[in-house]
């Protein structure tokens, strides 16, 4: 049976950077891999509550203005896990950037350096471009991957 997970991103802006995130490279699930920071949304937790304490805890930051930018869904053929998906961005609001060894290394990036990033997360790569964006349209889609971050399909889906 496969697991289903939801769970979301958020790229973080602060003086014309993104906040992103090297995932340790002893992590179960994309180790080593380039994304936004987030994490699992809770039982019954709404969407921006749950995107705020996943990044509070993770960074220490408070933020504000959240947006939704991109909903998906990815299959992981090799673990056999569905996550469920959001990717947003917000604004820095308050606080300093911790340093937290365990979900890997932070770092502050122009929009130019997260689109160069070797091993950027796979569906990242595509969708990217509208997520740091102005843009208010809001893109679905559905990516498979056939194991760690190697992208067997993916798939925008039209509104």
């Amino acid at each position: 049976m496969v697991k289903t997970q939801n769970s979301m991103q958020c790229f973080v802006k602060k003086d014309g950077k993104y906040m992103i995130l090297q995932r340790n490279p002893n992590k179960e699930i994309m180790p080593g891999v380039w994304m936004a920071p987030g994490g699992r949304r809770e039982f019954c937790e709404p969407l921006f509550e749950a995107t705020r304490r996943e990044i509070i805890e993770e960074t220490g930051l408070n933020i504000k203005n959240l947006k939704i930018k991109v909903v998906g869904v990815a299959h992981m053929q090799d673990i056999d896990l569905e996550l469920h998906f959001h990717m947003l961005t917000a604004e820095h609001d308050s606080g300093q950037l911790i340093k937290n060894q365990e979900d890997g290394k932070f770092v502050w990036l122009t929009p130019k350096q997260i689109k160069q990033e070797k091993n950027l997360l796979s569906e990242l790569k595509h969708v990217i471009e509208h997520i740091l964006s102005d843009s208010t349209e809001i893109l679905s889609y559905k990516a498979v991957y056939e194991k760690g971050n190697k992208l067997k399909s993916f798939k925008l889906e039209n509104p």
